[in-house]
Protein backbone atom coordinates (compact mmCIF):
# COMPACT_ATOMS: atom_id res chain seq x y z
CA UNK A 1 0.00 0.00 0.00
CA UNK A 2 1.33 3.42 -0.95
CA UNK A 3 0.64 5.68 1.96
CA UNK A 4 2.09 7.86 4.62
CA UNK A 5 1.64 7.70 8.38
CA UNK A 6 1.38 10.96 10.28
CA UNK A 7 2.14 9.87 13.83
CA UNK A 8 1.38 13.11 15.68
CA UNK A 9 -2.22 13.12 14.45
CA UNK A 10 -2.51 9.33 14.16
CA UNK A 11 -3.64 9.46 10.55
CA UNK A 12 -2.63 8.10 7.19
CA UNK A 13 -2.48 9.72 3.76
CA UNK A 14 -3.08 7.67 0.64
CA UNK A 15 -5.69 6.07 -1.62
CA UNK A 16 -7.75 4.29 1.05
CA UNK A 17 -6.44 6.16 4.09
CA UNK A 18 -7.79 8.78 6.50
CA UNK A 19 -6.86 11.49 3.97
CA UNK A 20 -6.39 11.15 0.24
CA UNK A 21 -3.91 14.03 -0.03
CA UNK A 22 -1.77 16.26 2.12
CA UNK A 23 -3.96 19.18 1.08
CA UNK A 24 -6.84 17.37 2.78
CA UNK A 25 -4.72 17.05 5.93
CA UNK A 26 -4.06 20.79 5.94
CA UNK A 27 -7.73 21.55 5.24
CA UNK A 28 -8.67 19.46 8.25
CA UNK A 29 -6.06 21.02 10.52
CA UNK A 30 -6.53 24.65 9.50
CA UNK A 31 -9.92 26.14 10.22
CA UNK A 32 -11.13 27.94 7.11
CA UNK A 33 -13.95 30.34 7.92
CA UNK A 34 -16.53 30.43 5.11
CA UNK A 35 -17.02 34.18 5.62
CA UNK A 36 -13.69 34.69 3.82
CA UNK A 37 -15.13 33.14 0.67
CA UNK A 38 -12.38 30.51 0.75
CA UNK A 39 -13.08 26.79 0.68
CA UNK A 40 -9.68 25.27 1.33
CA UNK A 41 -5.98 25.84 1.89
CA UNK A 42 -5.27 26.04 -1.85
CA UNK A 43 -7.80 28.89 -2.23
CA UNK A 44 -6.18 30.68 0.71
CA UNK A 45 -2.71 30.31 -0.79
CA UNK A 46 -3.93 31.54 -4.16
CA UNK A 47 -5.67 34.55 -2.61
CA UNK A 48 -2.61 35.55 -0.59
CA UNK A 49 -0.20 35.10 -3.49
CA UNK A 50 -2.51 36.58 -6.12
CA UNK A 51 -0.44 39.62 -7.03
CA UNK A 52 2.95 38.31 -5.95
CA UNK A 53 3.02 41.11 -3.40
CA UNK A 54 3.51 41.41 0.28
CA UNK A 55 1.82 38.72 2.40
CA UNK A 56 0.60 41.22 5.00
CA UNK A 57 -0.96 43.46 2.34
CA UNK A 58 -2.62 40.46 0.71
CA UNK A 59 -3.97 39.26 4.07
CA UNK A 60 -5.26 42.76 4.84
CA UNK A 61 -6.95 43.05 1.43
CA UNK A 62 -8.54 39.62 1.75
CA UNK A 63 -9.93 40.36 5.21
CA UNK A 64 -11.04 43.89 4.37
CA UNK A 65 -12.83 42.75 1.21
CA UNK A 66 -14.35 39.51 2.48
CA UNK A 67 -15.24 40.76 5.95
CA UNK A 68 -16.52 44.23 4.99
CA UNK A 69 -13.63 45.99 6.71
CA UNK A 70 -13.33 49.71 7.28
CA UNK A 71 -10.43 51.85 8.46
CA UNK A 72 -11.46 53.00 11.93
CA UNK A 73 -9.56 56.25 11.53
CA UNK A 74 -11.74 57.08 8.50
CA UNK A 75 -14.86 56.54 10.62
CA UNK A 76 -13.58 58.24 13.79
CA UNK A 77 -14.33 61.98 14.04
CA UNK A 78 -11.92 62.31 16.98
CA UNK A 79 -9.09 60.88 14.89
CA UNK A 80 -9.90 63.33 12.10
CA UNK A 81 -9.93 66.20 14.62
CA UNK A 82 -6.55 65.01 15.94
CA UNK A 83 -5.17 64.95 12.40
CA UNK A 84 -6.46 68.48 11.85
CA UNK A 85 -4.82 69.74 15.04
CA UNK A 86 -1.52 68.08 14.07
CA UNK A 87 -1.64 69.75 10.66
CA UNK A 88 -2.32 73.13 12.27
CA UNK A 89 0.65 72.69 14.62
CA UNK A 90 2.83 71.71 11.66
CA UNK A 91 1.72 74.86 9.82
CA UNK A 92 -0.11 73.03 7.05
Amino acid sequence: MDGYKLRKIDATVGMFADFTSFKDVLNDMVKIDPRLGIDDVQDLTDALNENGGDFEDAAKNLCMDALDGVDEEDDDPEAEWGDEMYCRQAGK
